[in-house]
């Protein structure tokens, strides 16, 4: 990973972080797989919410990273899964 690539993953990580504590973002994180991808859980009222947070993501902003977005309805939840 380049200076320039570090400096924006620094960035992602902090926005996602922000966007937790306001409790949008409900989970993200890397997927090591062939190729490797992240995952973005969001919580939001719409897909324009949904646009809107992906469309000022630092990665995505700077052409690090690219995304695809997907309704979830979620059927099954644990509200306090257990730690790891």
């Amino acid at each position: 990973m380049t200076a320039r690539e570090e400096k924006i993953m620094g960035e992602h990580f902090h926005y996602l972080k922000k966007l937790t504590d306001e409790r949008k973002v409900l989970m993200a994180g890397p997927c090591f797989s062939k190729p490797p991808f992240g995952l973005i859980v969001l919580h939001v009222t719409s897909e324009a919410e949904a646009r809107e947070i992906m469309s000022k993501e630092p990665s995505v902003v700077n052409g690090v990273h690219t995304y695809d977005m997907a309704l979830l309805v979620v059927s099954l939840m644990a509200v306090n899964p257990p730690k790891s």
